[in-house]
């Protein structure tokens, strides 16, 4: 091989590489944007989960992380949204293994209102309601208590049994 065509294989080589290097780091500052916005969509979400919630499953889409966490003592599940836009919670969703409905009735609705409080000591315009859920072929009653707090709206579904919240939906203002 001439020196001529040395240098112009050695120039192509160079040209190539610098190509791939070109297509690879725009690449990379995407991938860098989106694993710092995910973190802070899991920060956002630590605020708002118990300390002992472990982050189970993660996704996302151009608006938003849907974010799972798992508290391993209680079984309890978190589902977590979190705009992605600006890091902020705007739902969460509460499932625990208290069923939220019984046959028998015997906690009244000022205990349903203590158990809010005791869960959001800040809650206000408590409004608890009880109806019956006959889609199992079983006619339990539940409660459904409505409440409000300076960060979010909720609303809770309690057993009349037991007055333990069964499910929980969160929206954050």
């Amino acid at each position: 091989m001439t020196l001529k065509k040395k240098i112009i294989s050695i120039a192509s080589a160079g040209v190539i590489a610098l190509s791939f290097a070109g297509a690879a780091v725009p690449a990379f500052a995407a991938t860098s944007a989106t694993i710092s916005s995910k973190q802070a969509a899991i920060d956002s979400a630590t605020k708002v989960v118990p300390s002992n919630a472990v982050l189970t499953e993660a996704k996302t889409d151009d608006a938003k992380f849907d974010l799972e966490y798992l508290i391993p003592d209680t079984l309890q599940r978190y589902s977590v949204l979190v705009d992605r836009e600006t890091s902020k919670v705007k739902h969460v969703a509460v499932k625990s293994s208290n069923f939220p409905g019984s046959v028998t009735v015997s906690k009244t609705v000022d205990d349903v209102k203590a158990t809010i409080l005791a869960a959001y000591p800040d809650a206000k315009n408590i409004d608890v309601t009880i109806y019956e859920d006959a889609s199992s072929g079983t006619p339990f009653k539940v409660y459904k208590a409505a409440f409000e707090t300076p960060e979010l709206t909720g609303t809770a579904l309690l057993n009349p049994a037991t007055a333990l919240i069964g499910e929980q939906e969160l929206e954050y203002k």
